[in-house]
């Protein structure tokens, strides 16, 4: 039976002495806000396990507070990983109304915070920071509960690099080729032998002596602060130009963002997720059994990929998990759901995907071919690049190649229900639903595997939905349509969970009275409403801070008031309007 990888030196000894492995002390040590969740679905899971796979030693700290839990791995030989979880700190510590949330274990900034503590426990060792909250905040950023613009992370961290996105290939080659320096010890010595601007994914300071050329420069943190119109600038530029390096200047100094690193292949993403999960909780975690029910349904849950090319302004997962999809094959993927078949699992929980009917879908302007030596798999892989400028409106664009490989891999789920006798899979994770439209047959074998459906039209207003980057009223009204055909045609009535938000810039409260009159009129029940939260890194961030659509250039309303923020939500929820005292938003 795999056991969970080693938390504390003790530990580390135990398990290195079972593999015949002297153990003297860890390469790498992981810091998370997180729980330890072994889990495909963990990011730390993810690389830990690679990189046990890859024969390095690993230990994991999860949720630190007191010297003594930080220092329980020691000192590692190369380096701390270092991460708030899945999850931005000040997301998890604040709703919308910036009320406090009650039993959050991770500190408020904590990616700054657990390097700060790694620096005065460990002086000299060399820090990575990376994860969401050091992705989204890597660039000069809003930040929702100061009300102002804070400088990219790692300028506040001090931490000596960040890898953003998907960090696999990054930190596998950092790794290898400090195993070939004579200073492991020292990151000023080592600097210039990693090569760092030619490892994708990293962000790192530089001289002004140093600064590549034929980079773009951003505004400067300084520039952004002096003029809202230099943020919108600088969010702009990073939407319509994903792909590319940057250079920002801050104070005195500089960082250089390398390109984000290509999207795995297919092969790569095998092997990541076929390494021996125990797809647990581990069971020293703190607040145990509030987090075993909060993954409880997770925990038989099987990924079909990563990312997201819907480009909704508000959202983050194309620049933490990037803008193509990554995916699985469906023989690995079938593999998987039959060995949790086999050990009597009766019920899949999910095939998960940022958007389920986005597997392998592509865009064909990715069509110049590179090589790159992969440190995952151990050769050389092809990847495609794309020259042609666009304007990253994906959704409906002429050269987005919309796929139904989903459709053979259900199939072949139903093939391994005939074999095991009452196993069963639920299709859980949401849909596009003006995608979906265009794949019919699709759609009705995704219908065959779902209890409820779960879609996100955000919105009905026009207005609003320009600003929100979605489709349009007419696309959810067609969707209505054709959900209720489907659900006749196979005999059903299964619910529709729409996902809607409040006070999004552009919003108003006769919007949301619009939104309230169409699902009265069509009847939706509606109970997933969140009220908009101004998320680091977004193109509806810039809006909310500079009254302006930075892709548009268009002057638009913003609720700020939390009573007008609230009165919004109220009205879909059809609330009295003085009732807002266990609104949490």
């Amino acid at each position: 039976m795999e056991q969970f990888l080693p938390t504390s030196l003790d530990e580390g000894k135990r398990h290195h002495n079972k593999r015949n492995s002297v153990f003297e002390q860890f390469d790498v040590i992981f810091i998370t806000g997180d729980p330890y969740y072994d889990h495909p679905l963990s990011g730390i899971a993810i690389l830990s396990r690679l990189l046990d796979k890859k024969s390095y030693k690993v230990g994991i700290i999860a949720q630190p507070e007191t010297v003594e839990e930080f220092q329980a791995c020691g000192k590692p030989k190369y380096f701390f990983c270092i991460t708030s979880g899945l999850l931005d700190s000040m997301l998890a510590n604040y709703t919308p109304m910036l009320k406090k949330r009650e039993n959050v274990l991770v500190p408020e900034r904590a990616t700054i915070t657990y390097t700060q503590k790694i620096k005065e426990l460990f002086p000299g060792s060399m820090t990575i920071i990376g994860g969401v909250e050091a992705t989204i905040r890597r660039f000069t950023h809003f930040d929702y509960k100061e009300n102002t613009l804070r400088r990219g992370i790692l300028n506040d961290s001090k931490a000596d690099l960040l890898l953003f996105g998907n960090a696999e290939r990054a930190l596998l080659t950092l790794l290898q080729r400090m195993e070939r320096s004579p200073s492991i010890s020292s990151f000023p010595k080592i600097k210039k032998e990693l090569d760092l601007p030619s490892i994708p994914g990293t962000a790192f300071r530089v001289k002004k002596d140093e600064l590549p050329k034929d980079t773009r420069i951003l505004p400067s943190y300084e520039e952004c602060l002096q003029d809202k119109l230099n943020f919108n600038l600088l969010t702009r530029i990073h939407f319509l130009r994903p792909d590319d390096p940057f250079i920002e200047p801050c104070g005195l100094g500089f960082i250089y963002h390398t390109e984000p690193e290509p999207t795995l292949t297919e092969e790569e993403m095998d092997f990541i997720y076929q390494l021996p999960f125990t797809r647990k909780l581990h069971p020293a975690s703190k607040n145990r059994e509030f987090n075993e029910s909060m993954v409880e349904k997770l925990q038989h849950s099987v990924i079909l990929g990563r990312g997201c090319w819907g480009s909704c302004t508000f959202c983050v997962i194309p620049l933490v998990q990037g803008k193509a999809v990554a995916k699985r094959s469906q023989q690995s993927v079938l593999k998987e759901v039959e060995a949790l078949y086999k050990e009597g699992i009766p019920k899949v929980n999910d095939l998960t995907l940022p958007t389920l009917n986005m597997y392998g879908s592509s865009c064909e302007l990715y069509n110049h071919k590179e090589t790159l030596s992969s440190p995952i798999i151990d050769k050389e892989i092809d990847h495609y690049t794309k020259k042609e400028y666009c304007n990253q409106q994906c959704v409906g664009c002429k050269h987005r190649r919309i796929s139904d490989d989903l459709y053979p891999l259900l199939e072949g789920v139903e093939r391994l229900q005939q074999k095991y006798q009452g196993a069963e899979l639920e299709l859980r994770s949401a849909i596009r639903h003006d995608i979906i439209l265009d794949q019919p047959k699709l759609f009705r074998k995704i219908m065959q595997f779902i209890s409820r459906l779960k879609i996100a039209p955000e919105h009905i207003d026009e207005e609003v939905l320009k600003n929100m980057n979605k489709g349009t009223r007419d696309d959810f009204v067609r969707f209505l349509a054709e959900y209720k055909r489907v659900n006749f045609e196979q005999g059903t009535k299964k619910n529709l969970v729409p996902y809607f938000v409040a006070a999004h810039p552009g919003s108003t409260k006769e919007s949301m009275r619009k939104l309230k009159r169409f699902c009265d009129d069509n009847e939706l029940y509606v109970n997933l409403t969140q009220v908009f939260t101004p998320t680091p890194g977004t193109v509806a961030t810039a809006m909310y801070y500079s009254g302006e659509n930075p892709l548009t250039r268009e002057k638009i309303f913003v609720p700020r008031a939390f009573r007008e923020k609230k009165d919004q939500k109220n009205i879909l929820l059809r609330r009295e309007a003085d009732d807002f005292s266990d609104d949490q938003g």
